[in-house]
């Protein structure tokens, strides 16, 4: 049994060394039990609930693997996920009838029953298929690393029944895991498609923004030691108003703009808002609301609306993008603010980031408590009000809203299963893996987040802080607003603008050649690959080309912002306008490079009307 798990571990080691790392290091007796079926095939067995459980059959287990993987359509599919690695019997059914260019990504939870496998099996075929990838109790990274680029592949769930029934929970957690990654590149290509020139072109109208006020860094690590309230907008927002009210003077309370108007219709005036989505809808939610003393914080990406419709100050947030660090490096940093993908995430971050602790969560039920998506009287609810009628009743509206993505069950907060769905997940886990001690959630109703201290109003006390609230945000505001060098930091930008407007001016026609010249090479070697002279000649030509765009470093960075989508699809693999499957080698990267200066050309001249809007603006601003 020695020999065998040498020479299978030598196998494994080539393609798989931190899983060959992670079976070396295990002790000899894994302490799993094996039993041998009449042909003297070795079958493990578990014990859920004390009773034992034959992961494969007990009779003749490469025949039952022969009859499950017969059910799969293999041509038809060419990335196969699979739950449970057991003794492998069915994955090696399952390589022997798959494509020579498809992949296997198998998931298993117990390291130990990868190497009794080993230990019991001639598996060295197997470990040594590069078209398996073997997953150990893997963590959320390590699946989105395996199926990174694979988002476009077609995809077959297979959950191995024996696996399963060992580890239900286990195996039902990871299926969902993966379709989540898997669902999610597909949406992040849609949300890029939408939002990418959304995002560059509200950067460029909020540049004065960015030249005129603060930054929300002059609040950052100067609440050191004070509690913070965030007040996402979840459906029982309303049962923790009086908790809101009562702690308004010993808590810095951080509103989100969904939330910000059911607070002040309830007489609470938050000392900060956090906004971070470029819809003009985001923007309407202060739309009815009622002078402010609160400060906006807006991510620079926010639709200009935001800042005219919000009545009170408001300071700008960074990013990690080129165009706005172009920005910052005139204007002065602003402070980045982390994005979990939603508004609350990102509030979550802000309350850290201004030193406070403990950050306490309200109306974040990440479920449909109640059926409803946000809480009663905020903008998103007046919205459904404003859109049923007769025909179309608010309960009809909600049904919509609970239905739009498939319906997942979850833990409650009171111990009782809740219906949320992916998206909603998405969010859980961001704040699951913040591992933060000092995160409480207050929330009333809605999903259980693991790992975070739940507790409710009367197991909450806090002290005086050493300062009045209220007044320190007025004193960091008006001195960091006072300090502002509004008419060097314009004079600044509009220099730059017009030394960055020159380059995109010479690197829009070069663009333009190499598109063309890309057409050509692309219906050259599609017809069969044509004059290979011709074909050297347009390859030069491009090389000159990504020469010419290669120097210019700076501005091709900020134009990239405005083609993400371009970006995500060819490095997650997706196919491009043009390609099929049966294209030759050649002719696919023809396609791609096609794709890819069509796409800088595009942006390039979207970046250049955006930096003309800018222009305009910033030579708009009072002298």
């Amino acid at each position: 049994m020695a020999g065998m798990l040498e020479q299978n571990l030598e196998a494994l080691r080539a393609l798989h060394p931190p899983l060959y790392d992670a079976l070396r290091s295990l002790p000899g007796d894994s302490g799993i039990e094996v039993v041998e079926t009449p042909s003297g095939a070795p079958v493990p067995v578990a014990y859920p609930a004390g009773k034992p459980l034959p992961l494969h059959s007990r009779f003749d287990p490469v025949r039952e693997a022969v009859r499950f993987v017969g059910q799969v359509d293999t041509e038809r599919f060419d990335l196969f996920v699979v739950l449970g690695f057991a003794f492998a019997y069915h994955l090696e059914e399952l390589l022997s009838r798959m494509g020579e260019d498809s992949l296997c990504l198998v998931i298993e939870k117990s390291a130990a029953m990868v190497r009794e496998a080993a230990a019991r099996r001639d598996l060295r075929g197997l470990l040594s298929d590069p078209r398996l990838i073997i997953l150990v109790a893997p963590d959320e990274d390590a699946v989105a690393e395996a199926l990174k680029g694979k988002a476009s592949r077609t995809v077959s769930f297979i959950t191995h029944r024996g696996s399963f029934s060992a580890e239900p929970e286990y195996y039902r957690n990871s299926l969902e895991l993966a379709r989540s990654y898997l669902s999610m590149k597909d949406v992040n290509i849609a949300t890029l498609a939408k939002f990418e020139r959304i995002w560059s072109s509200n950067i460029a109208r909020n540049a004065p923004r960015m030249v005129t006020l603060p930054g929300a860094n002059v609040f950052y690590g100067r609440f050191t030691g004070v509690p913070a309230i965030v007040a996402a907008a979840g459906p029982s927002l309303l049962e923790r108003i009086d908790f809101i009210r009562e702690n308004a003077s010993r808590c810095v309370v951080v509103a989100v703009d969904t939330s910000f108007a059911v607070l002040q219709r309830h007489g609470i005036e938050p000392h900060f808002c956090v906004t971070v989505d470029p819809q003009v809808v985001n923007a309407r939610y202060f739309e009815g609301t009622v002078p402010s003393a609160a400060v906006l914080v807006a991510d620079p990406v926010v639709h200009p609306a935001a800042f005219r419709l919000f009545r009170g100050r408001a300071v700008t947030t960074g990013l990690a993008f080129r165009i706005m660090k172009w920005i910052e490096g005139i204007c002065g940093e602003r402070g980045e603010m982390t994005h979990g993908g939603s508004v609350a995430t990102s509030a979550y971050d802000f309350a850290k980031r201004l030193g406070a602790s403990p950050v306490v969560l309200v109306g974040q039920d990440l479920s449909f408590t109640g059926g409803y998506a946000h809480a009663r009287g905020s903008y998103l609810d007046g919205e459904v009000r404003l859109r049923t009628g007769r025909l179309y009743r608010e309960e009809m509206f909600n049904r919509f809203q609970l239905t739009a993505l498939p319906r997942l069950m979850v833990r409650g907060i009171g111990g009782e299963m809740v219906h949320t769905n992916q998206k909603m997940m998405i969010f859980l886990s961001w704040f699951e893996k913040r591992r933060d001690a000092a995160l409480v959630n207050a929330t009333a109703r809605g999903a259980l987040i693991p790992g975070v201290r739940h507790a409710k109003p009367e197991e909450l006390a806090f002290g005086e802080p050493p300062e009045d609230i209220r007044e320190t945000v007025d004193r960091l505001y008006r001195e960091a607003g006072g300090a502002i060098p509004v008419a060097a930091q314009r004079e600044g930008l509009l220099s730059a603008l017009t030394a960055m407007t020159a380059e995109l001016d010479s690197l829009v026609p070069v663009l333009e050649r190499a598109v063309r010249d890309s057409e050509t090479l692309a219906g050259t070697v599609g017809s069969g690959g044509g004059d290979r002279n011709k074909v050297a000649y347009l390859l030069r030509r491009l090389d000159e080309a990504d020469r010419e765009v290669e120097s210019k470093r700076a501005i091709k960075d900020i134009v990239s912002f405005s083609m993400q989508g371009v970006i995500h699809t060819i490095t997650e693999g997706y196919d491009v306008e043009g390609e099929n499957d049966s294209a030759a080698d050649e002719e696919r990267i023809a396609r791609r490079s096609l794709y890819l200066y069509r796409g800088l050309l595009e942006g390039s001249r979207f970046t250049r009307r955006a930096f003309g809007k800018m222009e305009l603006l910033l030579r708009g601003l009072p002298q």
